[in-house]
């Protein structure tokens, strides 16, 4: 017996429900930009809302992400519910920005890990004050 997984089409605007941390379940993330590239595959550009972390650099609480990227699979991984279509797509044009001319340069790709694995990694992870 053989099951075929069909994915669900991402689409900027989608806002979707995912497999939250502990204590996040209000969490929701926006499809911002999907792109295909030949290394990486389809990216999905996410924004993400209602989380609860702390900047290690400055101690504040930081409750979005305006810009991640992620390989398709990991968001397909990750939602679990359509919460709605919005005409309106939050501004992440200096996170995608940025992200490109790295990538472009050879120093950035996509997480292929589930989003709530990504954000737990980024707590643990070396930040930088941006000059």
């Amino acid at each position: 017996m053989s099951f075929t997984l069909h994915a669900t089409e991402m689409v900027p605007g989608q806002v979707w429900k995912y497999k939250t941390r502990q204590g996040e379940q209000a969490s929701t993330l926006t499809i911002l930009k999907v792109e295909s590239y030949k290394d990486l595959g389809r990216v999905i550009h996410i924004r993400v809302d209602a989380i609860r972390m702390t900047n290690p650099l400055k101690g504040n609480v930081v409750t979005d992400v305006p810009h991640l990227p992620f390989k398709e699979e990991a968001i397909q991984k990750s939602i679990t519910e359509l919460v709605r279509k919005s005409p309106e797509i939050p501004p992440f044009r200096e996170g995608y920005d940025t992200w490109k001319n790295a990538y472009l340069t050879g120093r950035a790709g996509a997480f292929d890990t589930t989003v709530s694995a990504t954000l737990t990694a980024m707590l643990g992870a070396q930040w930088e004050v941006k000059k």
